[in-house]
């Protein structure tokens, strides 16, 4: 069936075409006839069996269906298929091709390293780029294998450009200035963890400190005797508490885009920005896109959507929802990248003149651990430890 087509052929005596076709055995699966001419839907070979013995007859193609069809099409714009094809292998090789893989870092050992390793995932010059899940986890394998080398590591595709950010892992070697020192508690909390890389650990989990209390000590003993004294290195973090207050305006203004556009050109000439058409709103958002760059001469096409001020209100419950939200974003600008809030609850709150303020307890586990430098009684320890000795022997 995908091999049928209309032929077509004048006659005046239509039955004795028809007869003529029968008797060469041709399969008609339609027929008609009009104005003296005669139309047979038939496959292709049956049309080449005519063309062969009824060349009296002159069958000519009417119209071509399935197979032939596309097939004929494609002959008839094999440049434009052709050129459509190599379009797109050029297109997927311009979003998913890599031409360059750049490591921003000052050291040379370090750049090498990253090119060496991505290399051996694949990841190179006229590479294929992978997706984002398997990057992170390429990013990842990195840093476990390296852990006394690398600190930090991202990847950014810009493009057709693969660029790796990278921060290198300094180590501090304690032991080298002979400083001998304590990890106290910057404040007061109930301890949620402890991780102890040097020293003597004096608390434990749910242990309540106060502020200047030692957590990990320099000075390590035995059977209650002072044996050496080390700069104490750990890590401790413990549940604190904050009284926060916040006040929310019940009645604020808000800006909305009314769906109005409106198109102007931008150019740029060494830095110096010049509107080609005039600002149709008062009051806008915009974004731009550049269009046209030529050395020092940039054209940018920006869309402004116009904007219009509402006046609104909170409600109650909006207006405390809003203040428990600005109280956690004010009081995560204070601590540190690893800290985070795990309670809060709202002590009071009150409406006065219009706006409502809130006082909030929350708690945060936090990193409490800070290094304080001790002094070095070493020498007292080791004369007590030769005169034991001598008074023993």
């Amino acid at each position: 069936m995908n091999n049928l087509l209309w032929v077509k052929c004048r006659t005046n005596n239509y039955y004795q075409t028809v007869k003529r076709l029968n008797t060469l055995n041709i399969n008609i699966y339609k027929i008609y006839y009009n104005e003296n001419t005669l139309y047979l839907k038939i496959n292709t070979k049956d049309y080449e069996k005519i063309q062969k013995y009824l060349v009296s007859y002159k069958f000519l193609v009417a119209k071509d269906l399935g197979i032939v069809k596309i097939k004929k099409i494609i002959k008839q714009y094999k440049e434009f298929f052709i050129c459509l094809i190599i379009g797109f292998i050029l297109l997927f090789c311009l979003t998913h091709l890599i031409v360059d893989v750049k490591v921003v870092h000052m050291n040379k050992e370090i750049r090498e390293l990253l090119t060496d390793e991505l290399e051996s995932y694949g990841i190179k010059t006229l590479s294929f780029k992978k997706s984002y899940a398997e990057l992170q986890k390429i990013k990842k394998e990195i840093l476990n294998k390296y852990p006394q080398k690398l600190d930090w590591l991202e990847f950014e595709v810009d493009g057709m450009l693969f660029i790796v950010k990278v921060e290198e892992r300094i180590i501090t070697d304690t032991t080298k200035d002979n400083k001998k020192c304590n990890i106290v508690a910057t404040k007061d909390g109930t301890i949620s963890s402890l991780k102890v890389f040097q020293g003597e650990a004096l608390v434990q989990e749910n242990d309540v400190v106060k502020m200047g209390d030692v957590l990990i000590s320099g000075i390590i003993s035995y059977n209650e005797e002072e044996k050496k004294r080390v700069c104490a290195e750990g890590d401790v973090y413990a549940h604190t508490w904050y009284t926060v207050k916040v006040n929310i305006p019940l009645n604020y203004k808000e800006f909305a885009k009314t769906g109005h556009k409106k198109y102007n050109l931008i150019w740029v000439d060494k830095n110096k920005k010049t509107l080609l058409l005039k600002k149709r709103f008062a009051t806008y958002d915009s974004n731009t896109k550049l269009i046209l760059k030529l050395f020092d001469y940039e054209l940018y096409l920006e869309k402004e959507e116009e904007l219009v001020e509402k006046e609104l209100k909170y409600s109650e419950e909006e207006a405390l929802k809003v203040a428990i939200t600005k109280a956690s974003t004010n009081l995560k600008k204070k601590l540190g990248i690893n800290d985070e809030i795990i309670d809060k609850k709202v002590l009071k709150k009150s409406i006065n003149d219009s706006k409502m303020e809130v006082e909030m307890f929350i708690i945060v586990n936090e990193k409490i651990s800070k290094t304080i430098e001790i002094e070095d009684n070493t020498e007292g320890i080791e004369e007590s430890d030769t005169r034991d000795n001598q008074n023993n022997n």
